[in-house]
């Protein structure tokens, strides 16, 4: 009687959406409606956008387009004093948002050590050519140059599908 009661309790506690782990992945625009604001501005003016609202700073960003059109936007909000980020990556086509993911930045230490050459090649084609892309197995970095005092600047986005797993500055 023991072993079907804990059956039971263990089915309803992993069926039950509260407790299953699709809990630890609810995208923050729902509780935050400055994220889907934010990616629709950039959306509509293809340029980036920081906004300050109380202890928050969003930083949206127009990472690149798809070969059908669609708009893939990072919307970045770090609290002020801990530098905790929440990012929401956004896929909006004809004016729509199709796709939202949330994830959190894996950084250079937490991507797959092969990328790591591709990374390095990108920056240098991105300096030479002013921007450059590549495909590491469903991983697709993105680079762009900017002049930056005297020098290059290269932005690199490392995107896993539509979320935003890396963003670093070379």
């Amino acid at each position: 009687m023991k072993k079907i009661l804990l059956a039971f309790v263990f089915i309803f506690i992993f069926s039950s959406q509260a407790f299953s782990f699709g809990i630890f992945n609810i995208p923050y625009n729902k509780s935050d409606s400055n994220f889907n604001k934010l990616a629709m501005r950039v959306y509509n003016s293809n340029s980036p956008y920081i906004y300050t609202y109380g202890a928050y700073t969003y930083n949206a960003i127009p990472i690149t387009t798809t070969m059908s059109g669609c708009k893939i936007i990072a919307v970045i909000r770090t609290m002020q004093g801990f530098g905790n980020k929440n990012i929401e990556n956004y896929r909006i086509c004809n004016g729509n948002i199709t796709e939202v993911r949330n994830t959190n930045p894996a950084g250079w230490n937490n991507l797959p050590n092969g990328i790591k050459p591709v990374i390095n090649n990108v920056i240098a084609e991105a300096r030479q050519y002013g921007k450059a892309t590549a495909n590491y197995y469903g991983y697709r970095v993105i680079g762009r140059a900017q002049a930056y005092n005297n020098g290059n600047a290269v932005y690199v986005y490392v995107l896993n599908g539509i979320k935003l797993e890396a963003m670093m500055r070379f």
